[in-house]
């Protein structure tokens, strides 16, 4: 977060988050092969396979997969590959977490350069600041082989999150036809 440079990104879906869970995330130390990390609560009204809050933790390992496998079980890994936006001088106060698949294996690249260009575009559209790409280590364990990361100062993620989404459909926009959304989950940072 906050335009850190990093490998990848660890996962930890959290399902029963609650305050003592947030106090005792706030006094924790940074596990080992992590640069950082913040938590997260899902915005009201969100799934994300039943979590209540993510923590979100950044890495400069090589081996991303190996250093969400050091955090524990319930982490996944995913290594980026594309970013927008600037480093920070504030810190990111929530996140739009949107989870893709491509589901026509020969239109793979042309989805990825399509949603790398889109970075930029909604960077200058919506209330984000800087938005990153990655890809599951092991889709299998993940809602969806690609994550994109958008970070935003705001604290009310869902109005982005949902101004996000009218400004896509008063715009017309599509993306690619092998894109398939499989989920979008605001939500606000809690350390």
């Amino acid at each position: 977060m906050e335009g850190r440079k990093h490998t990848g990104v660890i996962l930890e879906l959290i399902p029963d988050g609650d305050e003592a869970w947030e106090e005792q995330w706030r006094s924790q130390a940074l596990p080992p092969r992590v640069d950082g990390a913040a938590a997260f609560r899902i915005a009201a009204g969100y799934d994300l396979d039943g979590a209540t809050h993510v923590a979100i933790y950044e890495t400069s390992e090589d081996d991303v997969a190996a250093a969400a496998r050091s955090i524990g079980e319930s982490a996944t890994g995913y290594t980026g590959f594309a970013e927008y936006g600037p480093v920070s001088e504030g810190r990111t106060a929530g996140v739009v977490l949107v989870f893709t698949d491509c589901d026509d294996p020969a239109a793979e690249d042309d989805f990825n350069e399509w949603y790398t260009g889109h970075l930029h575009h909604t960077i200058e559209s919506i209330d984000f600041y800087a938005a990153s790409r990655y890809e599951s280590n092991d889709p299998s364990r993940t809602p969806a082989k690609y994550l994109a990361i958008y970070e935003s100062q705001s604290e009310d993620t869902a109005k982005v999150q949902k101004d996000g989404v009218d400004w896509w459909v008063k715009g017309g926009f599509e993306g690619p036809k092998a894109m398939v959304l499989r989920n979008e989950v605001p939500a606000t940072r809690i350390d």
